[in-house]
């Protein structure tokens, strides 16, 4: 193989993976109106549904999460993931858990001392729409309702064991008016089960 046909080969490859880069950061949007039970309710199928509305202007930035009640991964990030909720207020802080191995009684018990509206994703309307494939999975949606950080919350399946807190990261970047260091990042943790009815 030519060194000149190398070279050809690599380029091509590289702008391949600008075009999926670009493109997985513009797949979601915050535009469309989504309902999820509140597991933070009393009695969450007898309440009224919860919405996901157009991007809160009132704050930075939406901060979107999938996460599990049982995966390990996303357990062992959720110390992270309260605190950043209480150290960026400016920030709104949406879980949701959209796995359907999760009864919304299990789901409700787990969630209960999180400090921001975790949903139930039954349908997984949020889950398929932001394409989210793990738990834990972190979107930051701009109040032009853009995507502009999806990805892991560390790069480390042990919170404790990350040497990269992306998510952290984002925050940080963010709200001192700064591009975002990382614009995507692996997502490590449990596959959504979208298929245990």
């Amino acid at each position: 193989m030519s060194v000149a046909f190398t070279k050809v080969r690599i380029l091509v490859i590289s702008i391949m993976q600008i075009f999926i880069f670009v493109g997985v950061l513009s797949q979601a949007n915050a535009a469309s109106t989504y309902s999820g039970i509140d597991l933070h309710l009393p009695n969450p199928r007898t309440q009224p549904t919860v919405s996901i509305l157009r991007a809160d202007q009132s704050k930075t930035a939406t901060v979107l999460l999938f996460l599990s009640a049982k995966c390990p991964c996303s357990m062992s990030h959720s110390g992270e993931i309260i605190e950043l909720s209480k150290e960026y207020p400016q920030f709104r802080f949406i879980g949701v858990n959209a796995n359907s191995d999760e009864s919304i009684d299990m789901a409700s018990k787990y969630f209960v001392l999180f400090p921001f509206p975790i949903l139930k994703d039954e349908k997984w309307a949020l889950a398929n729409e932001f394409k989210a494939l793990k738990t834990p999975h972190a979107f930051i949606i701009d109040k032009n309702e853009k995507v502009i950080f999806q990805g892991g919350v560390s790069n480390s399946a042990t919170f404790a064991h990350a040497n990269r807190k992306y998510l952290r990261e984002a925050l940080e970047d963010i709200s001192a008016g700064h591009p975002v260091r990382q614009p995507l990042a692996r997502a490590l943790g449990c596959i959504i089960d979208r298929n245990s009815l």
